[in-house]
């Protein structure tokens, strides 16, 4: 292939400019995993979806995702960015007003979307792996010290915990404490190589305002992303850890949640999470948002001009 067709779009938004941006391409069938990574490269987003033909019938086509570093397992933005950008484009069917479901391998296992419509726009809702919290098990002086926050600024009522992914989930006090921290990469980068910490989402239910339940943060420097705008990923299992520490009431079967990220670095966005349980387990964890296309393009992918010159 010589060129390639390629969007950049703002998901967990209506806005442009604002939510997470990602890079997808939609015809990526041809295109090999060295190539992908240089796309993501060039890119220079947090994540580009590839949008390919799925290698199983019980799935009706492939996500891979790649940081500009490495592929990653699972992303949630991209993940609404390849659905709107397949409703735009009337992929598989997709028409406007009209519903679909689709079952997407990824190597996460194969997650469930559903392409739904408000005022004629696509919004996109899909399932997430449900998995465990662990403790921290490192020093939690060393691990503040690299977020570079206090411990006195650590909410007293939840410690922090380790997703089985690699997130590591860290709840403040207050707000102003979100708003203020300065993280040091390089130390978040040896909390990875000690105890494969992936991400580090620095969360607080201080949010002054009652439709939002809680702010974050999240740090990624070991995939090459300094701060992610809008993670749908860990504002997901947000729910969940507020559930399994019990900040949520168990006699409820569903909880509808709104959790909002990049306020601090001028990307605000927002995830819708829905939560379903039987009063004793999580049964389904699922993320919701918008999305806008800010930039549709072709990328060259090979020059015909001579590499010296």
């Amino acid at each position: 292939m010589n060129n390639i067709r390629i969007k950049q779009v703002d998901a967990f938004t209506r806005k442009p400019f604002t939510g997470n941006p990602a890079g997808v391409v939609l015809d990526a069938n041809q295109l090999s995993s060295k190539e992908m990574q240089k796309i993501a490269r060039e890119m220079n987003l947090s994540e580009t979806v590839f949008v390919m033909d799925t290698t199983h019938e019980e799935a009706d086509l492939r996500l891979r995702w790649f940081t500009p570093t490495q592929e990653v397992d699972l992303c949630g933005h991209a993940t609404i960015a390849a659905f709107h950008t397949l409703a735009e484009e009337g992929y598989y069917g997709l028409e406007v007003n009209e519903p679909q479901s689709f079952i997407v391998e990824t190597k996460s296992g194969d997650l469930t979307v559903d392409v739904e419509w408000r005022e004629f726009h696509p919004y996109i809702k899909f399932s997430l792996p449900i998995q465990k919290f662990y403790p921290y098990p490192g020093d939690l002086a060393h691990l503040c010290g690299a977020l570079g926050i206090s411990e006195i600024e650590l909410s007293q009522k939840v410690k922090p915990q380790i997703l089985e992914n690699g997130y590591c989930f860290i709840p403040l006090k207050t707000y102003d404490s979100l708003q203020t921290l300065d993280p040091n990469n390089a130390l978040l980068k040896k909390l990875y190589d000690k105890y494969e910490i992936v991400g580090f989402a620095v969360v607080t239910s201080d949010t002054g305002n009652a439709n939002i339940d809680w702010y974050m943060r999240f740090f990624a420097p070991a995939l090459g992303v300094n701060e992610d705008p809008v993670t749908g990923s860990a504002n997901g299992p947000m729910a969940a850890y507020l559930y399994e520490n019990n900040f949520l009431d168990h006699n409820k079967k569903l909880h509808t949640l709104k959790g909002a990220q990049g306020h601090f670095i001028d990307r605000p966005g927002y995830v819708s999470v829905f939560l379903k349980t039987n009063g004793e387990s999580i049964e389904e964890i699922q993320i919701a948002g918008d999305a806008i296309t800010v930039m549709n393009g072709n990328m060259l992918l090979k020059a015909n001009l001579p590499e010296e010159f």
